[in-house]
């Protein structure tokens, strides 16, 4: 049924959690898995302004280490689960780019941190945007809020 799963991962506790909840079906399965970050421009996350461009590469490339390091963890996962597991790191609006993976892969994984009411207005959702468009069965993981 499901024999390519894609694991998209932000490096997030719920992204974890996603993580591992998939690593733990495609073994149960024999499938195999892709593991994705999508790094986002830079512009796209913060206030643009004169004093904020020379620190863009820099920017850049630290959110480029912790899609590695996401990576990394998630392989290493994988790799003691024994199941074949291939990493990517890709460039692109978040939401679109996993869409996009989403064509070639039979089943998506993504983790959500069941936020909802106004914070989930405010702090947006990826995983939400992907549910509405993505062409592929999805399984999300949700992870609460602690109570306050």
């Amino acid at each position: 049924m499901y024999k390519r799963i894609l694991i998209p991962t932000d490096g997030s506790a719920p992204s974890e959690a996603a993580v591992k909840e998939g690593l733990e079906l495609a073994k149960s399965l024999g499938a195999e898995v892709t593991l994705l970050y999508v790094v986002e421009p830079v512009v796209a996350r913060i206030l643009i302004g004169p004093e904020t461009i020379p620190y863009y590469p820099d920017l850049t490339r630290d959110l480029e280490i912790a899609g590695k390091q996401a990576l990394e963890r998630a392989e290493g996962f994988a790799q003691y689960l024994g199941v074949p597991a291939r990493a990517e790191l890709k460039q692109g609006n978040a939401a679109q780019v996993i869409v996009e993976e989403a064509a070639e892969h039979d089943l998506v994984v993504m983790g959500t941190h069941g936020r909802s009411g106004l914070d989930r207005l405010l702090l947006g959702s990826v995983t939400q945007k992907v549910l509405q468009r993505s062409p592929k069965p999805m399984l999300v993981v949700r992870m609460h809020e602690p109570p306050h």
